[in-house]
């Protein structure tokens, strides 16, 4: 390698920094819809039904990149859909959007019209002043069905009016999960749970979930209601599998090699170690080849 090879390289490197390093920070660049797009009124009324889908299809498809709040803090740079200069579009420039796509967000053309009128109108209400919302008060109670052959826990969603009265509340949608160290285990997976009109509805705990050293569980039932107050109740049951005092300390170390550690787990572990390690010597010794060849160079 030559002072020139030397010195082209460096540009290169050079040039690159500068180049994309600046790039990452910038805003995104325009993106105008037609006025024959900002024209499209959106036909689907923006009630309780229709943000609450919106919001299901959010979570999955829009949350990872746009952030739960839709600050665009997600896994990566996406829009702020609650900064001034979003909430200014107009709604058939939103769903224009959608069809279109744009680098990393892709077309979402394909899906039912109403579906993306229904993320338009949740998309809304993540800008809205929620200090201006008034919402209603509810409690949840829970209650363990102990006659039942299988693991069997019953929520009821119940309204408290200004005297004080409890109503029960028909279609409420309520969430059940097991807690966990790091946060909430959904016992009954994406199964949608609403209550009837006694306010009620049930869920099955799996038999694999598990628990503390007494095979003890944290039942959780709740609700996140746009027109109620969020809300929640647990109980202590003991239908976990038993969690032994060493599980985490010794069966889930990836440093201890004994048989609870799985054996393609070690090799993938202490693969990737080593070639972390071997990529940085090799940069390292290419470092030094510079410096030696340059100095000669310079002889």
């Amino acid at each position: 390698m030559n002072m020139k090879s030397i010195y082209t390289t460096g540009i290169i490197i050079i040039l690159f920094l500068c180049t994309n390093f600046p790039a990452l920070g910038q805003d995104f660049p325009p993106w105008d819809a037609p006025a024959s797009a900002n024209e499209v009124k959106n036909p689907v009324p923006a009630n309780k039904a229709s943000i609450e889908n919106g919001k299901a299809f959010f979570m999955v498809t829009c949350k990872p990149c746009h952030g739960e709040k839709g600050l665009g803090n997600g896994l990566i740079k996406a829009a702020n859909l609650t900064s001034i200069k979003f909430t200014q579009q107009s709604d058939g420039s939103i769903f224009w959007k959608l069809h279109q796509g744009r680098g990393q967000m892709p077309s979402f053309k394909a899906l039912p019209e109403e579906q993306l009128w229904n993320v338009i109108n949740f998309v809304r209400s993540l800008s809205e002043k929620h200090e201006t919302i008034v919402r209603k008060n509810a409690i949840v109670q829970l209650s363990i069905n102990s006659q039942s052959n299988t693991k069997e826990v019953t929520a009821r969603v119940l309204e408290i009016t200004r005297d004080s009265q409890e109503i029960p509340l028909e279609n409420i949608k309520v969430s059940f999960f097991a807690k966990r160290y790091f946060g909430n285990l959904p016992v009954a997976g994406d199964v949608t749970h609403n209550t009837n009109k006694d306010g009620q509805t049930t869920a099955i705990v799996p038999d694999s979930i598990i628990g503390d050293k007494d095979g003890i569980l944290t039942i959780v039932a709740s609700i996140d209601d746009m027109d109620y107050t969020p809300a929640e109740a647990s109980e202590l049951v003991k239908w976990g599998l038993v969690n032994p005092e060493n599980y985490w300390t010794e069966r889930r170390s990836l440093w201890k090699d004994n048989d609870y550690v799985p054996l393609w787990l070690l090799f993938s572990f202490g693969g990737c170690a080593i070639g972390i390690w071997a990529f940085i010597i090799y940069v390292m010794l290419q470092v030094r080849k510079i410096k030696v060849i340059g100095d000669k160079l310079n002889k």
